[in-house]
């Protein structure tokens, strides 16, 4: 898993535009205070933000989240168990008709 974050992601763009926060606030016309927000304080942008970002930077918002490398490869956190992964990787190679039998199982076992 990366360890960059948001803040770091954000930092990294600005350089190679070669921008401080305070010019790109003014170009991306965004508020400077919210900048500052998602370089010190570790706060993240809502929705409208990330779009603006993501077309300023011509990048994808999931390379902005740090989801996405730079040549497009999704970085997914997995908080599956390996006994999870076992399940559900046993599970899509059943039948259609499998997969109905289990889905009723499963559910006969949470009316208990």
């Amino acid at each position: 898993m990366s360890t960059t974050n948001f803040a770091d992601k954000l930092y990294e763009l600005l350089a190679e535009k070669g921008l401080n926060r305070k010019q790109f606030a003014e170009k991306c016309g965004i508020p400077y205070p919210t900048v500052i927000g998602w370089t010190n304080l570790n706060r993240l942008p809502d929705y409208s933000a990330l779009m603006k970002l993501a077309d300023f930077f011509d990048c994808s918002v999931d390379y902005l989240m740090c989801r996405q490398d730079d040549v497009g490869n999704i970085t997914v956190v997995n908080s599956l168990t390996n006994d999870e992964e076992k399940l559900l990787t046993t599970y899509k190679q059943l039948t259609h008709a499998q997969k109905q039998a289990v889905s009723k199982l499963v559910e006969s076992m949470g009316d208990k």
